[in-house]
């Protein structure tokens, strides 16, 4: 045995790795013992949790069986990584994927064994990806076979409608998702006139199937690979009734700074966020546009100060270390105008590698550290979009080593009287905005213990 072996079987909560296989492997018999019938399971899981690994797990054993499996995602980005991921899986199989005419598979994500196809030759294939979109189009034109099992990724994310579209692919269905992401949207003018019925195209997939089917079997990954145990008892606010567990063990991953030779107040919200994998810098009340220059000039220089004093990241992948690079930092926004700015502002620093997206862009993706932009910083009052518990979620769940979390004082203060009024719907019992307002006032205080006054 390698010292580096040695290393890894130490770095990882082996218990909770066996639970979360046990899991997978309870999906895995349920869907082989009745492949035939009409039924779907559900598999949840927190953030970072690896659910594309979960995915794979389930194809893999299903094509033991010969049978014919179809893969949606509702992203093209997500259908990539897929598509590579299982091509590496099944080197003996081949991975059809299926883009719209305007779509390319990156280099990236081109194996031997992988096939692009058009919708007439798709039925070539044993193992079909592609997008709700595509694959709904390619379906309802009659140009697809039926599957055996239909697998659906970041199930959360999709809505109803796409469901619909697909649904008759396969009698049986997974559907594999993240309940914490952003729900779906539409740019419809009044999208909740069909609010409180079972047809209503805003719900996502796992609320249709669970709405028509509530003896539907729900399963529940216990693990987060991305985050290690410093951001649990904060993230675990978003996943009420989910208990998981961090994959690594404490300690394992670090983030090591050079000495600051004349220490500021960023070098201080620096050494807090790299010890305690979190810090929450606050800006003096005021109410301010939603591309706040000063914020602006915060989030940059901390961006800048973090790369100067060449930090070093640890973990159970690099247990000897490697400098931390600019494409390892995201900064999570809420506002197209708030990422064109800093973009703009770190390219005058020379920072134009880090990565600046909305919380809506950055799902599904993983950095060593981010900087959130608080979506209530500077705020007049909190509104619907600013509350959405999915937006924070995603905002502070994309790292592995730290978050740092900028926002302003008198934030806290919007949630402190009682909450805006709220539509209600019949046979509609979800409350977005009242449950966002809780989650944010739940936020606030577990990062008061690494509250950095600006």
């Amino acid at each position: 045995m390698t010292n580096l072996t040695a290393y890894n079987q130490t770095a990882y909560n082996q218990i909770a790795c066996q639970q979360a296989d046990q899991v997978i492997h309870s999906v895995c018999g349920a869907l082989l013992g009745s492949l035939s019938h009409q039924q779907a399971d559900v598999l949840k899981a927190p953030a970072g949790a690896g659910k594309s690994y979960a995915v794979c797990t389930v194809v893999q054993q299903i094509m033991q069986m010969d049978a014919r499996v179809a893969v949606v995602t509702p992203t093209n980005e997500q259908a990539f990584s897929l598509v590579a991921n299982l091509a590496d899986r099944l080197p003996g199989q081949n991975i059809g994927y299926l883009p719209a005419s305007s779509v390319q598979l990156p280099a990236w994500a081109h194996r031997p064994n992988v096939r692009v196809l058009d919708a007439n030759h798709a039925n070539s294939v044993n193992i079909l990806v592609g997008t709700l979109n595509k694959l709904g189009d390619a379906h309802c034109r009659g140009k697809l076979q039926r599957f055996d099992l239909l697998v659906m990724d970041e199930a959360y994310q999709a809505d109803s409608i796409r469901y619909f579209a697909v649904a008759d692919l396969a009698d049986r269905h997974l559907l594999v998702g993240d309940p914490g992401q952003l729900d779906p949207f539409t740019t419809l003018p009044d999208p909740d006139r069909w609010r409180g019925w079972q047809e209503d195209p805003l719900q996502t997939a796992v609320g249709a199937l669970l709405r028509y089917h509530p003896q539907t079997p729900v399963y529940q990954l216990p693990i987060t690979r991305r985050l290690d145990p410093r951001a649990i008892s904060l993230v675990q606010s978003f996943y009420p009734g989910h208990p998981f567990q961090a994959a690594v063990q404490t300690g394992i991953r670090s983030l090591q700074l050079q000495p600051a030779l004349h220490s500021t107040i960023v070098d201080m919200a620096l050494d807090h966020g790299c010890q305690h994998g979190w810090a929450y810098l606050e800006l003096p009340a005021a109410n301010v546009l939603p591309a706040d220059p000063e914020t602006i000039q915060l989030i940059s220089t901390l961006a800048d100060r973090l790369l100067q004093r060449q930090p070093t990241v640890f973990c159970e992948q690099v247990p000897h270390g490697r400098p931390l690079r600019a494409t390892d930092i995201a900064i999570a926004v809420s506002h197209n105008d708030q990422k064109n700015h800093l973009r703009y502002q770190l390219q005058s620093l020379g920072l134009a590698d880090v990565i600046v997206d909305t919380a809506n862009k950055l799902q599904g993706r993983t950095f060593e550290v981010v900087i959130a932009w608080h979506p209530l910083a500077g705020l007049v009052e909190a509104d619907n979009f600013h509350l959405e518990a999915g937006r924070l979620c995603v905002m502070l769940t994309r790292h592995r080593q730290a978050c740092f979390v900028v926002g302003r004082s008198g934030d806290r203060h919007l949630l402190s009287g009682p909450p805006p009024a709220a539509p209600a719907y019949l046979n509609y019992d979800q409350e977005p905005l009242l449950d966002g307002w809780q989650l944010h006032q739940a936020i606030f205080n577990h990062l008061i213990p690494h509250q950095i006054i600006v």
